[in-house]
């Protein structure tokens, strides 16, 4: 039976919180009071605290909270504790105050990003996982681990926006395949709407730090910061007016639904005109891949996923979600273990369940080539769109002041789109010049 829409939305509400995981719950890992005393040293296990954005009811809390279990199972020198603290920032925030107080976690999971702000307090993980490890890790996710050449963090739940489409529609409509370029996208919006019954063929969000139209950016040939993380330039030469002007001129032609003049959340709002099929395509993290499948297949519809267009046939795509990191302050004995630890999760087994799990990327170069990831492969195909765009990975501007530039640049791009007759190329313009008074006044 299919389920009700009623209780469809309650799922897409899930939605709103792909960026932030706002989960104030905790777990502590369930067997880690079983260990037998006569199994630990005379000084105790080695106690490691891990805080993490996911609540522990959710397909990775459970997954970390089983994964601590087993690696204790086989260590009865280390004690676990999975500590849940909210989403990313509220991780962040507490973080910071946590390091004031010198009272630090032993690791965490970060945006990505947020290295940026916490490499001065994080530990050099190459002293820690063995360089068959590191090499191991794919490339394009752990580029964003590295400050001045040293690694600090590793990805764990990594994504990167990708394009969800209803394949019903496509194929109601004779669209053989998904757009390759932003020029294919418009033209198969174009074929897909039909504005006397309120469908349009794409929904745009650009998300609530930007990462959508970040992604964008570089697909485009732009960047948010030249190589020296100093100089702003992602308007440079016009490059982020186009892109809007671009998503305006679709809005006007009603080939394209914007979100930001309704009163929901933008997430949950192009979330119903997909369910509802009133958008045929939008941008979102493959790692809400398990979600929307099954939430379109109870709506009644095919989903397909592939890769962001591009401008000109170049693909380069934003890296989002988690790394972990271990912070500084711990113990040689607590970051020898919580290496160990991060080594474990590192293997084919773990790494690739995972991935069959929640659908986030393989963070591994080995676990691509699994039998489980095969095997999944087998089933949904179109998940090999994700993985191969991770060779695509863009530099990501990991600056302390990316949250404040971005939290600018979000109130221009929802301003442009909730009325198209504001002025891109003058909107673009003001952020950027925001943007760079943000880093001249707080340089990292």
């Amino acid at each position: 039976m299919k389920k009700s829409f009623a209780s469809l939305m309650a799922g897409i509400f899930l939605i709103s919180l792909l960026s932030a995981w706002q989960f104030p719950k905790s777990v502590a890992s369930s067997s880690q009071a079983d260990t037998p005393v006569e199994t630990r040293r005379a000084d105790g296990p080695a106690e490691i605290l891990f805080w993490n954005v996911f609540a522990d009811d959710t397909l990775t809390g459970v997954f970390l909270a089983k994964a601590a279990d087993s690696f204790m199972e086989k260590n009865r020198d280390v004690k676990i504790t999975i500590n849940g603290q909210g989403g990313y920032d509220s991780v962040a925030e507490r973080l910071e105050a946590a390091s004031a107080s010198g009272n630090l976690p032993t690791m965490a999971i970060i945006e990505e990003t947020f290295l940026g702000r916490f490499h001065p307090i994080a530990a050099e993980l190459s002293k820690y996982l063995s360089p068959e490890v590191i090499a191991n890790y794919q490339p394009g996710l752990l580029a964003s681990g590295y400050i001045g050449g040293s690694l600090y963090a590793v990805p764990f739940n990594r994504s990167m926006p990708v394009l969800f489409y209803n394949k019903t529609m496509f194929d109601a409509s004779g669209v053989k395949a998904p757009p390759a370029t932003w020029k294919e996208f418009r033209e198969t919006a174009k074929t897909l709407s039909d504005p006397a019954h309120n469908v349009r063929g794409a929904a745009m969000c650009w998300d609530t730090d930007a990462w959508i139209f970040e992604s964008i950016l570089y697909s485009w040939g732009g960047d948010i910061l030249d190589e020296t993380n100093k100089k702003v330039v992602f308007n440079d030469g016009g490059r982020a007016s186009e892109v809007v002007k671009f998503f305006q001129e679709m809005e006007d032609e009603q080939t394209l639904f914007s979100p930001y003049n309704h009163q929901e959340d933008p997430w949950i709002t192009i979330g119903t005109e997909m369910l509802q099929g009133r958008a045929g395509m939008m941008m979102s993290s493959n790692g809400m891949f398990p979600l929307y499948s099954q939430w379109m297949a109870d709506a009644g519809y095919e989903l397909g996923m592939a890769g962001q267009p591009s401008f000109d046939g170049t693909p380069s795509a934003a890296t989002g979600a988690g790394n972990i990191v271990v912070f500084r302050g711990a113990s040689e004995e607590q970051k020898t273990a919580a290496g160990r630890f991060l080594e474990f999760l590192a293997q084919d087994e773990y790494a690739a369940e995972y991935t069959a799990l929640t659908g986030y990327l393989p963070v591994t170069i080995t676990a691509m080539k699994s039998e489980k990831l095969r095997a999944m492969l087998s089933e949904k195909p179109m998940y090999q769109a994700a993985m191969d765009q991770m060779k695509f990975a863009h530099r990501r501007p990991l600056t302390k002041n990316w949250k404040n530039m971005y939290t600018t640049i979000v109130e221009e791009l929802e301003a442009c789109l909730s009325d198209t007759r504001a002025d891109a190329s003058e909107a673009m313009k003001s952020a950027a010049a925001a943007c760079q008074k943000i880093m001249d006044e707080n340089p990292d």
